[in-house]
């Protein structure tokens, strides 16, 4: 499989559902020297000190972060890239008062979803002109550039396309061997083996339900697909949130509550999940190939496998969670030429296959994609075995929708705690969920 992930990003370029999502992009960049403007970048012989501010402050990543910036350092002697990390949990504050009073800094790590409402407040540079001037476009992967470009407004990239997370549910493969289960290769088998490892007398469950913050993510990875609904608004902009597959879905996935989950999980979050599992609480866990490393520390290699989930009754292979993650320059920053040779660097077979795979994350230099250690690596294999199949589809989350971050990690949490304690159907969480999001895209149409 040596080539698969070229493949499946070659693939996943040539299918018209994910070139639809995209669109074109109409604004023009900004040019970083020589035309458009002048800059305040030093002279040659100056030393240019950049501000690198980073939203995901995880103390492991942090590390492999700094040590990323001093290898940009070694072959860029004179650019010297200060690191600050900030609360996780209330950076965008700490960028607002920057942007409010004209001191962001040079390059931030923001999310896919932070991209909008950043786009909105005039904050990023876009870099259209600058990738492409480099040669970027056959060197990373399409699917990932374009991925970046749907998380904008405006469908600029603002957003380098470095690497990518891909949704696997990983199972316990020496669970499923004792029990005399083969790797689950269906939605039929999930749910049978959900049944078949639950035992309660032991504090042993089938399946681990992210019942808390950041359920939306996995919720998803576990609906649309098995729906086969590959996309979150219909051709006149209402959400598909209340189409009927996906809510037959869903109380399929609701259903696992309790019956094959700990009660507990109400209020589980990422953590809790990990830990659940690493600890041989459950058998069966929905999350994105970068917590893969977790698990084989807890577990061990042998222990641990994961699968992409599952195509549809009706066949589709639909994937979810291909969300990229860069880096992203500030329009204000006065060191335009030397911010983009750090977002070069990300990007290069070099910075790139360190990144990647210290993130555990897809890498979107395909020369990296060739590498072993993604060729090796297991879930992520899954994941780019099912990209590769010839009528799979990318379903992109609308990112680009200020609201859509609000509604899905605030406003529709304590609804869905709600359905888990039975206060609430499937079919009303759903049929609310959908006004909300259709009510978002009509006002992004202009409608």
């Amino acid at each position: 499989m040596k080539r698969d992930s070229e493949l499946a990003f070659r693939q996943l370029r040539r299918s018209t559902k994910l070139g639809a999502v995209v669109g074109v992009a109409l604004a023009s960049a900004l040019v970083m020297t020589g035309c458009g403007g002048a800059t305040s970048e030093p002279a040659a012989s100056e030393d240019v000190v950049l501000e690198l501010w980073d939203t995901d402050t995880r103390p492991e990543r942090t590390e492999n972060l700094k040590t990323l910036i001093g290898m940009f350092e070694k072959k860029n002697p004179g650019i010297t890239v200060n690191y600050l990390g900030l609360p996780t949990d209330s950076y965008m504050q700490k960028i607002g008062t920057a942007i409010a009073t004209d001191s962001t800094p040079d390059l931030v790590t923001p999310k896919a979803s932070d991209i909008a409402a950043l786009v909105a407040q005039d904050a990023l540079e876009p870099i259209d002109k600058q990738f492409k001037a480099g040669g970027w476009d056959d060197q990373i992967s399409p699917a990932m550039t374009e991925s970046s470009k749907a998380a904008a407004p405006d469908g600029n990239l603002y957003l380098t396309p470095a690497t990518s997370l891909a949704d696997v549910i990983y199972y316990r493969a020496d669970w499923f061997e004792e029990a005399g289960l083969d790797a689950p290769a269906s939605w039929d088998d999930f749910y049978e083996a959900a049944d078949t490892l639950t035992d309660k007398s032991t504090g042993r469950f089938g399946y681990t339900i992210r019942g808390g913050a950041g359920f939306f993510p996995q919720f998803v990875e576990m609906v649309y697909p098995k729906a086969g609904v590959d996309t979150f608004f219909r051709k006149d902009g209402t959400s598909t949130l209340d189409d009927p597959k996906v809510i037959k879905a869903a109380e399929e996935y609701a259903a696992l509550y309790k019956k094959n989950t700990a009660e507990s999980d109400l209020t589980a979050d990422f953590k809790t999940m990990v830990a659940q599992f690493g600890a041989g609480g459950t058998a069966m866990l929905s999350h994105s190939i970068g917590s893969y490393p977790s698990h084989v520390a807890a577990l061990g290699a042998d222990a641990v496998e994961g699968v992409a989930p599952f195509p549809s009754d009706d066949g589709s292979t639909i994937l979810s969670g291909w969300m990229t993650t860069g880096f992203a320059m500030f329009k204000d920053s006065e060191h335009k030429e030397a911010a983009w040779k750090f977002l070069e660097f990300t990007m290069s077979a070099e910075g790139n296959s360190f990144w990647a795979e210290k993130s555990g994350y897809l890498p979107g230099n395909l020369e990296v994609a060739e590498e072993a250690w993604v060729t090796e690596n297991q879930p992520m294999q899954s994941a780019l075995a099912a990209a590769a199949e010839p009528d799979a589809v990318l379903l992109q989350q609308p990112y680009y929708l200020p609201e859509f971050n609000s509604i899905t990690t605030t406003d529709l949490l304590p609804e869905w705690q709600r359905v888990l304690q039975g206060d609430l159907t499937v079919k009303d969480f759903l049929t609310a969920a959908a006004a909300s999001l259709t009510e978002a895209q009509q006002e992004y149409l202009g409608k």
